[in-house]
């Protein structure tokens, strides 16, 4: 962990500090939030990939594609 940065007497200059700090974690926090957004987006992505494959499976090597899993069929609308 790095060390403390020795901070200043002035209760202004550490007023200022502080409303630095605030900003910089509400950037950060807004920067979380973005990226937790994309990753659902991915993830969400991902899952509805993995059924394509799945059905495309089935209609290659699995029963007829007019038989292909109701489940699979509800879970892409």
């Amino acid at each position: 962990m790095a060390t403390t940065p020795s901070l200043p007497d002035d209760i202004d200059a550490l007023k200022a500090l502080l409303l630095q700090r605030d900003g910089e974690l509400q950037s950060l926090r807004q920067t979380v939030s973005t990226l937790e957004l994309a990753l659902s987006v991915r993830t969400l992505e991902i899952e509805q990939l993995t059924l394509q494959i799945a059905k495309l499976k089935r209609m290659v090597f699995g029963r007829k594609s007019e038989k292909i899993d109701q489940k699979l069929e509800q879970l892409e609308t």
